[in-house]
C-alpha cells in the first residue's frame, strides 16, 4: 500500500510533526523516515531548510527540530481528530452564513485561502457569495469566526447565525452535503486500517512504517474534514467508527514508528 511517490519531504517532516509524539525529531530522524518512502537525504535536508524559513519548524537545539510558530494552529486542529464529535452539540435548526464580498474576492491567494477554510470548517456553497452550515458547533458563530481567521480567511467575511429562514432555503440547505458518500467513504477507511493491522507485522519494517503514516493521514484527514453536521442531517455512526479505528491503528503505528527509527 505505501508508496513512496504519494509522500514529499515536506508533506512527511510535517506529518512527523504534526502529531506532537514524540514533539521533536532529530534531523537523522527525518532522514531515516524519508528512507522510507524512497526519499534520500538531501531532499529531507532541503525540505527542512526551506520550512524553517518559512516558519513552519523551527530549532529547539543543534539538529533537532519541533513544529514552528506559522504550523501551530494547523497541528492544534490535527491534534483535535481524536474528540472531533465532541465539538457538536445539539441543533436548534438554525444556520452559520459566510457572506463574501467583492474585497474578499479581489486577491485570489487569500480567496483561495479562504476557500480552504471555509471547507474546512464545513461550510457548503448554498447561493452566490454565500456559503452556510448547521449552527451546531458548542462555540457558535464567534468561535467560528475566530477559527476562519486562524485558518487565514478574510478577515472582512461576514460570519453569523441565521434563524428563520424562508421554508425553500431550509428545506435546500438541509441537501447541500452528501451525506451517503461522506458515510460510505468513512467504512470503507475504517475497513482499510483494520486490514493493513491485520497484515502490518508481515511487512518489513520501512515498508510497515511507511504504510502506517500514509494510511493513517488519509483516515486523519477525513476525519477533519468531516462538516460535523447535526444527526439529523448525518447520523454520526459512521465517523465514530473510523475514529474508534484510527485510535487504534493510531497506537500500532507508533508503535512500528518507534521500532523503526531506533534501528
Amino acid at each position: 500500500m505505501a508508496d513512496g511517490n504519494a509522500m514529499s519531504a515536506r508533506m512527511l517532516i510535517l506529518d512527523l510533526l504534526d502529531t506532537g509524539d514524540p514533539p521533536t525529531f532529530t534531523a537523522g530522524d527525518l532522514v531515516r523516515a524519508g528512507a522510507a518512502f524512497g526519499i534520500e537525504a538531501p531532499g529531507i535536508r532541503t525540505a527542512l531548510t526551506r520550512l524553517k524559513s518559512e516558519g513552519q519548524v523551527q530549532s529547539v537545539a543543534r539538529g533537532r527540530y519541533t513544529i514552528g510558530a506559522n504550523a501551530e494552529p494547523l497541528k492544534q486542529r490535527i491534534l483535535g481528530w481524536r474528540s472531533r464529535l465532541d465539538r457538536r452539540q445539539a441543533w436548534a435548526g438554525h444556520w452559520l452564513l459566510a457572506i463574501a464580498g467583492p474585497q474578499d474576492r479581489a486577491d485570489r491567494t487569500a480567496w483561495r485561502r479562504t476557500l480552504r477554510a471555509l471547507e474546512l470548517e464545513g461550510f457548503a456553497e448554498a447561493e452566490v457569495n454565500i456559503w452556510v452550515r448547521p449552527a451546531n458547533l458548542a462555540d457558535g458563530a464567534d468561535g467560528m469566526r475566530h477559527r476562519l481567521i486562524r485558518l487565514e480567511a478574510a478577515r472582512s467575511l461576514l460570519v453569523a447565525e441565521a434563524r428563520a429562514l424562508d421554508d425553500e432555503r431550509n428545506a435546500r440547505f438541509r441537501t447541500l452535503w452528501d451525506v451517503d458518500t461522506l458515510q460510505a467513504s468513512y467504512k470503507r477507511l475504517a475497513s482499510l486500517l483494520e486490514e493493513s493491522a491485520a497484515k502490518i507485522e508481515t511487512r518489513d519494517l520501512p515498508s510497515a512504517a511507511a504504510e502506517t503514516l500514509l494510511l493513517g493521514r488519509q483516515a486523519i484527514r477525513a476525519i477533519m474534514r468531516d462538516p460535523l453536521l447535526p444527526e439529523e442531517l448525518c447520523p454520526s455512526d459512521a465517523l465514530a467508527g473510523l475514529i474508534a479505528a484510527m485510535i487504534r491503528y493510531d497506537r500500532l503505528g507508533k508503535r512500528i514508528w518507534k521500532r523503526y527509527l531506533a534501528e
